[in-house]
């Protein structure tokens, strides 16, 4: 990394330590508009070799991860870039929160032109350019005293890390840990269409609209010095073709050069209009499907597991499910409990969220609480010669156990294979890397039982 997205890293750092310590509203909100800054420009990089989003969640962090490994093994040069846009605002923070028993959830939003490419031998070439805005749901603890720069002493090897390095692991022995998140941290992000964000002032824009028009202009205004009458009737059946004269030609290309920008403005204006309409025809049926969503869950899940918003499940969930998606080895996901879910997704190289998710049913059997929804997301797949887009809809049924107790206290530990003693990152695999016993997952968190394509 550059020594300009170094600094932006500490900046975070920092803010999330100063946020922390004293637990106001004030530095809190600091650290995460830090978090969210520092994800607009660490996904810019996300899938480079060797690069970790650690402004993610650790769900979030391992999607991308999967992602990345998918696209080498696909052999496919995949480029994702975001220039912030100069109109409207450049980003807003804090747009919107929620709050539950221990978590406070709010949606942050920048501006930007969204630039997704891929290329490889073969196949024929794929970019797509959007003005968009991104939205990053963040979560964060309502409370509780920031750790993340303390140290711990590595059980295995003795080494001294603070908290927050030891996120991914002891760098010098590789021992992995079970610890709970370090909050705040970006949980979940999609991106919506929106034809008024530009990256040129409307100068730029216009003129842009304009040349790209200018050889249809040319021809619609040519017969204007081309034509002249035979006699003062002025009438149409006069009109015949002539050779302009040099005044007429000279005040011909004037009148291109002025009108170039108008006509290219009201283009402008036209197609805004046009993907305006477009995104609402493709939306609404998702907005209208999602409805009082958040209404239902809150009032169901109350006397359940008040401990989640609808906004911190469907980070959760949506997130789940990408890297279920991204998955090679998806029966050793220990949050998979899914059956018979066949190849459907095995070319699949990039799963854009719509910012969409429904909640349809709430039901407890057996102290486990059951809730099902639709997702709606963007699929790419890779159809060999050409990537293919799509929108697609997905219903999920997720559970979580009601008889846990639900802590946000902090807590780490050494994570070890009963059978071989190795130390592997549990998360990721309920499997041991080395001698493939399988491991006890966890049983505090939410777990897939259902996945399957709808409408």
């Amino acid at each position: 990394m550059c020594a300009e997205n170094n600094q932006n890293y500490r900046t975070e750092e920092e803010a999330i330590a100063l946020a922390s310590s004293g637990g106001s509203t004030v530095d809190r909100q600091a650290a995460r508009d830090a978090v969210a800054s520092a994800f607009r420009e660490e996904i810019r990089h996300a899938f480079e070799p060797g690069v970790k989003v650690m402004s993610a969640d650790r769900e979030l962090r391992y999607c991308l991860e999967l992602q990345r490994d998918r696209l080498a093994r696909r052999n496919l040069q995949y480029k994702e870039d975001m220039d912030p846009g100069k109109t409207p605002a450049n980003s807003l923070n804090n747009v919107r929160s929620w709050k539950d028993g221990h978590y406070e959830t709010s949606w942050s939003v920048g501006y930007i032109k969204h630039i997704k490419s891929a290329e490889r031998a073969g196949m024929k070439s794929f970019k797509k350019t959007q003005p968009q805005q991104i939205f990053e749901t963040i979560v964060d603890v309502c409370d509780g005293e920031d750790i993340s720069g303390d140290t711990y002493c590595c059980p295995n090897c003795g080494a001294v890390s603070t908290i927050r390095e030891l996120q991914e692991g002891c760098s010098q022995c590789g021992t992995s840990f079970k610890m709970t998140e370090l909050y705040p941290k970006v949980a979940n992000y999609y991106f919506v269409p929106d034809p008024a964000v530009s990256t040129d002032p409307l100068w730029k824009t216009a003129i842009r609209y304009g040349l790209r028009a200018l050889p249809v202009t040319l021809i619609l205004f040519l017969p204007m010095i081309l034509l002249k009458t035979t006699d003062s009737s002025q009438t149409l059946k006069n009109l015949q073709w002539t050779v302009p004269s040099v005044q007429k030609v000279i005040a011909y290309i004037f009148a291109m050069i002025i009108m170039t920008p108008v006509i290219g403005y009201f283009l402008w204006i036209l197609s805004t209009f046009v993907a305006a309409f477009r995104s609402v025809g493709k939306e609404t049926p998702a907005a209208l499907s999602v409805g009082n969503s958040r209404k239902r869950f809150a009032a169901q899940m109350s006397a359940i597991s008040p401990e989640y918003t609808f906004e911190t499940f469907s980070s959760k969930i949506t997130t789940l499910f990408r890297i279920l998606v991204f998955s090679d080895n998806k029966e050793s996901l220990p949050f998979n409990a899914v059956k018979n879910i066949g190849t459907d997704f095995d070319n699949v190289i990039d799963c854009t969220f719509h910012g969409w998710m429904s909640c349809k049913d709430i039901r407890v059997e057996n102290n486990i609480v059951y809730v099902t929804g639709d997702v709606y997301v963007d699929t790419t797949r890779d159809l060999g010669d050409r990537l293919k887009v799509k929108s697609e809809v997905y219903q999920i049924t997720a559970g979580r156990r009601t008889d846990i107790p639900f802590s946000t206290n902090f807590s780490i530990a050494k994570i070890q294979c009963p059978s071989c003693g190795a130390s592997f990152n549990s998360f990721k695999s309920k499997n041991c890397p080395y001698c493939g016993k399988e491991c006890e997952p966890a049983t505090d968190d939410w777990v897939l039982y259902d996945v399957r394509k709808a409408g």
